[in-house]
């Protein structure tokens, strides 16, 4: 694992030159190992920087840049190809090359574009990966990224220069970049907690999308333009965007000929089980996350099963009970036999990360697992340098409750006229009686507590509102806010692949399969995966997801959904082939998530950083509405209303906003 950095200068005075010592240095955390860097002079100026973490072969010979036998390309790689072995005979074998010089992929790489023209290439290698490529022959620039977007790659486009990086604070580091918000990408934030792909929060920087490359032409391009939409980038006669790889043609694979649940259990195991084993290459110790849950559990066991020793594994647990699930993958653990190592974490332990989020993530993110994410991988770097995990198990195998929970929704809300299901929200929304009433009623019949009933009611009342259509339920589903207007003090539509029209109008797909693939381009590379990246990468730790192979991918929509969701449980199929390694009763429990007990610390100990956070003196940026978000949070303190998830979105913006020094 490694972070790449680079510039195209076009003109004297950006001064990229200068600036990429600085933006290397801010890499460190990726790859604390080893830096390298290369500027060439064609018709502009370019340079490349990497800092590596040596996962395959340790030596110097894999230090990037990186070039080709012939000296034609120069690359910086970040990532992993875990079939290129079977590439290097590839390229042995049909053309008569043997001449390597290491056993590192990079090499493996850089030489196989020698062969193939870039898209047949990267049709060829299956890992994950951010590649920048520079062919000197043809004075190009390839910019691309693995098929589902394990790792990052940003690219940011001003009058003077074009910056590329494995991330944002890399690109900060250059003199020339802007750092004018995007308000687009400001509303897509308060609408799903995340910014979707290819949005940033700057405007004219973008995320290359998973799947794709881009080409720049150096004889070509107009560099004299600042880019807000990023399409607007391919209009230039000089650049080109294609795919190499179609998450969409997914949806067009035909399900399983023998339609035989066993069969397919089967083979999928086969195929989960040849990506665990490619995954475990290494030079480096490896071990794995354990949360005791459904895909880590059977990621650990399909580990423990080709490893000779026992598995290194990680988990980490807290004081209060209801968040700790410790005990689950300590039960597993013990049971496959695995090297386990558990943490148990106080409250402050835990609180005491959230002033570093904003630089780990380096730009508003406000999916709260992130922390419990960094403090798992804080303990496996103290014994490992690699870690498998089950990321991706939810949205390829239908592990989410809103895919059996909302086609039921749907089908109730459909039966009452849309004026009065708006209504019947209302009533529950407003009126502060009949809440009171709900809550002193539900203490006689209700097992849960009285507030968790109304916070259910609530949420639900909320989200169903001004639902019309599926594709409404869903966006309701996944959104933090319901009404933007609320909050923000400007006009600007969120952006995100989830409002698809070619997915919501596809007759031959369920709602479930709808929700679960928007989820995979969606939720899956631009929360999950960079979540995850942000987290292991913060103490040089490399993570590795099987689920996300492109055999298990592309295995995964070949499977009936009725073998992914039964009986409103979803992973059925990953249940049975688990349940060949673990009991079944060390795993069937409700699922509790990572998460940690935010709405009890915005009243007690984080009550002071949030009230100071979202003061008026804080909030005179004047993008959000001061007075809607003071209501919301007396409100949450107050016990009226639990907006723990909407307060944390807000103190994730402004933390990000302060700490980067932005003018708005």
């Amino acid at each position: 694992m490694c972070g790449l950095v680079g510039y195209i200068e076009t003109k004297d005075s950006a001064n990229c030159s200068y600036d990429i010592n600085s933006a290397i240095a801010s890499l460190e955390h990726r790859g604390p190992d080893a830096f390298g860097k290369d500027e060439f002079f064609t018709n502009k100026k370019v340079g490349f920087g990497h800092r590596r973490l040596s996962i395959l072969d340790i030596s110097d010979a894999g230090i990037q840049p990186m070039e080709s036998f012939t000296g034609r390309f120069k690359i910086v790689f970040n990532g992993e190809i875990y079939n290129h072995l079977e590439i290097r005979e590839y390229i042995t074998s049909n053309y008569n090359f043997n001449s390597w010089k290491s056993s590192s992929d990079t090499e493996t790489l850089v030489n196989l574009f020698e062969f193939l023209e870039f898209k047949n290439a990267l049709k060829l290698i299956k890992g994950m990966f951010a590649i920048t490529l520079f062919d000197l022959r043809n004075n190009c620039i390839y910019f691309t990224r693995d098929r589902i977007g394990e790792k990052p790659l940003y690219l940011s486009f001003n009058e003077s220069s074009v910056l590329f990086g494995s991330e944002l604070i890399s690109l900060t580091k250059f003199s020339s970049f802007n750092k004018d918000i995007s308000m687009n990408a400001l509303s897509s934030f308060f609408k799903f907690n995340y910014i979707p792909a290819p949005q940033t929060i700057y405007k004219s920087t973008f995320k290359c999308p998973p799947g794709k490359f881009i080409c720049i032409d150096l004889n070509k391009f107009l560099f004299n333009k600042t880019y807000e939409c990023f399409d607007d980038i391919f209009l230039n006669d000089g650049a080109l965007i294609d795919e190499y790889w179609s998450s969409f043609n997914l949806l067009d694979q035909s399900k399983e000929e023998i339609k035989d649940f066993d069969q397919s259990s089967l083979k999928l195991e086969k195929i989960i089980s040849k990506s665990v084993k490619n995954q475990l290459i290494s030079d480096v110790p490896i071990g794995a996350f354990l949360s005791g849950g459904i895909d880590s559990s059977l990621i650990t066991a399909l580990m423990q099963k080709e490893s000779m020793e026992k598995v290194k594994t990680f988990t980490i647990g807290f004081e209060d009970k209801r968040y700790d699930e410790s005990k689950y993958a300590s039960e597993v653990a013990n049971h496959l036999g695995t090297n386990h190592t558990e943490l148990i974490l106080s409250q402050d332990d835990v609180i005491n990360i959230i002033p570093d989020l904003s630089k780990i993530y380096n730009e508003p993110f406000a999916d709260s697992s992130q922390i419990p994410t960094l403090l798992v991988s804080k303990l496996a770097k103290s014994e490992v340098s690699v870690a498998l995990s089950g990321d991706g198990g939810d949205e390829l195998f239908g592990g989410y409750n809103r895919y059996f929970l909302a086609p039921t929704v749907w089908s109730i809300l459909k039966k009452f006229p849309y004026s009065l299901r708006s209504f019947g929200a209302d009533i529950f929304l407003s009126s502060p009686n009949f809440l009171e009433v709900l809550e002193n009623t539900s203490r006689l019949f209700y097992r849960k507590t009285p507030v968790q009933l109304v916070e259910k009611i609530q949420s639900l009342s909320s989200k169903v509102k001004n639902i019309k259509t599926e594709k409404d339920l869903f966006i309701s589903l996944i959104s933090g806010y319901e009404d933007l207007s609320e909050i923000l003090n400007f006009d600007s539509s969120p952006q995100s692949y989830a409002y698809n029209n070619e997915v919501w109008s596809n007759t031959s797909l369920s709602f479930q399969e709808k929700m679960m693939f928007l989820d995979m381009i969606t939720y899956l590379p631009d929360d999950i995966m960079c979540k995850v990246d942000r987290a292991t990468m913060a103490f040089s730790l490399e993570s590795r997801a099987p689920f996300l192979h492109q055999d298990v991918v592309e295995a995964s929509y070949k499977i009936p959904t009725e073998y992914k969701i039964k009986n409103k449980n979803g992973k059925h199929i990953l249940r049975s082939i688990l349940y060949k390694y673990v009991p079944k009763d060390l795993i069937e429990r409700p699922k509790q998530g990572f998460g940690i007990p935010l709405n009890e610390w915005i009243k007690g100990p984080l009550k002071d950083v949030f009230y100071e956070t979202m003061s008026d003196e804080n909030l005179s940026h004047n993008l959000l509405n001061k007075s809607k978000i003071k209501k919301m949070l007396d409100d949450h303190i107050d016990g009226k209303r639990n907006w723990q998830n909407q307060l944390w979105a807000i103190h994730s913006f402004q933390n990000w906003f302060y700490e980067n020094k932005i003018n708005s």
